[in-house]
């Protein structure tokens, strides 16, 4: 049975947009610091900006070695907190991974799309068992649950926020939360990056800062605004196409029908099919997946309708994703 991998987590994502400059003429209203210190600026604290500035300023760190040139590597998050997400997933206690005792075409058929994109990431650069000794190395502890779900023993997310949090904290990463990204500008005459943002939100008392940075590292996920950034600079966005949505059935949940009088109602083992018209072809393609099932008020939820749902979106007509 096919499983999704949830190593989101791992930033294979990220959008890793590098400008070299070994000095850099100081622009007016812009803050550059010491123009010997190499400036990154990650955009977007999720699982992905944090894990890709921990990365970062590891490399830079192992690199410059006993050099005289120094590093930041910034953390621009817009919300209150880092990892919000984190927290949620998995039900509280995040699946960071999936079995990594599997092959990884076993894993990446787990993916709905971008498996070609990722096979060379997790082959050359960060494979799921790297990312697995990643996390025990800093003392989590892992477990692999019948679905192939690999979650830490505590059965609590806020172990995974706790151990990358360190982690980019020992490698000198600086975090700031409530700071808005408005703006980023490449001077390609200067060979830098010009970021425009907020320290204290989007509040009207807030004046916005501008700051120089050598690269940037967008990991603002699915946020608009991050898509208006990196158009910005120059880049195509392929429209997203939703997934891990739940499944509506309300004709069924209302009164006569089969789910009226189930809602809350769970069920461990399911399978879960339907059939989806394909423009252009008289047979409709029937999807199906296997796993835990919730009956909800307004139709179907749990980890076999999200499956579903990331296989069989992209066919879907737009108004069947509301």
């Amino acid at each position: 049975m096919r499983r999704r991998l949830t190593i989101r987590l791992i930033a294979a994502l990220a959008i890793f947009l590098v400008s070299s400059v070994p000095s850099v003429t100081s622009l007016a209203g812009a803050s550059r610091g010491d123009a010997k210190c190499r400036r990154i600026a990650v955009i977007g604290g999720g699982a992905s900006g944090m894990f890709a500035a921990t990365a970062a300023a590891d490399a830079l760190q192992n690199h410059n070695g006993d050099s005289d040139r120094r590093y930041e590597v910034v953390v621009l998050e817009g919300g209150k907190r880092t990892m919000t997400k984190v927290a949620i997933s998995g039900g509280g206690r995040c699946n960071v991974l999936h079995d990594t005792s599997k092959t990884l075409p076993e894993i990446l058929n787990g993916y709905p799309r971008g498996k070609k994109e990722l096979t060379g990431l997790m082959t050359k650069r960060f494979s799921p068992t790297q990312a697995e000794e990643w996390f025990t190395s800093r003392g989590v502890t892992l477990k692999t649950e019948k679905d192939g779900r690999m979650f830490p023993t505590s059965d609590n997310s806020q172990t995974i926020i706790d151990t990358i949090t360190t982690a980019a904290e020992k490698a000198g990463v600086i975090i700031r939360t409530s700071d808005v990204v408005s703006s980023v500008e490449k001077r390609v005459d200067e060979n830098h990056f010009v970021i425009s943002h907020s320290p204290q939100g989007n509040s009207r008392e807030t004046k916005p800062v501008t700051e120089i940075f050598d690269s940037i590292i967008m990991a603002t996920g699915s946020s608009p605004k991050g898509h208006e950034l990196v158009k910005e600079l120059g880049h195509t966005i392929i429209k997203p196409v939703p997934s891990l949505f739940t499944l509506s059935a309300k004709h069924q949940v209302k009164e006569g029908g089969i789910f009226n009088g189930l809602s809350g109602v769970s069920v461990p083992d399911a399978i879960v099919s339907f059939k989806v018209a394909v423009p252009g072809k008289k047979k409709k393609k029937i999807f199906s997946q296997e796993g835990p099932l919730l009956i909800t008020h307004h139709g179907l939820s749990g980890p076999a309708a999200l499956r579903l749902s990331a296989f069989a979106a992209p066919p879907l007509p737009p108004e069947k994703k509301q």
